[in-house]
């Protein structure tokens, strides 16, 4: 006959009371799982589409508390198209607006899901197809990870434009960590980085 109560039963069991304990010891009962980790976590934001917009439409559109309100839809031309695509912002989608007149032709970025824009962050276009960004954290497998949170994808080369001592890239992030990124829109990706 088997025997009912083994050594693993009673490990398993009291692993699981422990784990409780510490559950109930980290949030001390006073704010549930879900506001801890909403509380602590750090929005990663990796923008799948970068594009030039060319006009918009609004209906109440306005970014308040970080989300939208109203709905906004955009004339988009990504790289490699040679009309514009529309690109609607619901109301509720996080994001930001840092184009003064999004009638004139702006860029965005934009984290999707499909065909559905997940995120959004609509900013200036600087001469040349250009984008001005925040200073590069550091460069993983393809993408810059930014200050602020974004990741976008860099070219092989990144061209520094910054009088600095550093012999290489991490040691230039290290030394000039108030750097100005540059984003191509033309190459699809950043491609310099000037202070």
């Amino acid at each position: 006959m088997r025997q009912v109560l083994s050594w693993r039963f009673v490990a398993t069991i009291a692993a699981l009371l422990a784990l409780t304990v510490i559950v109930y010891f980290a949030f001390g009962n006073r704010q549930s799982v879900a506001e801890v980790v909403q509380d602590q976590t750090v929005h990663t934001r990796r923008a799948d589409l970068i594009t030039l917009t060319l006009g918009s439409t609004s209906d109440g559109f306005a970014v308040q508390g970080g989300r939208s309100t109203g709905t906004l839809t955009v004339q988009a031309l990504p790289v490699g198209f040679a009309q514009p695509v529309p690109l609607t912002i619901y109301p509720g989608t996080p994001g930001e607006v840092t184009c003064l007149d999004l009638a004139t032709p702006c860029a965005m970025l934009a984290q999707t899901l499909g065909d559905t824009v997940s995120w959004f962050a609509i900013v200036p276009l600087a001469a040349g197809f250009k984008i001005q960004l925040p200073a590069i954290e550091e460069l993983d497998a393809g993408y810059a990870h930014l200050v602020n949170g974004w990741e976008v994808p860099y070219a092989e080369v990144i061209d520094r434009r910054c009088d600095s001592p550093a012999e290489s890239f991490s040691e230039f992030l290290r030394l000039v960590p108030n750097h100005i990124s540059i984003y191509d829109l033309g190459r699809g990706a950043l491609t310099a980085v000037t202070c």
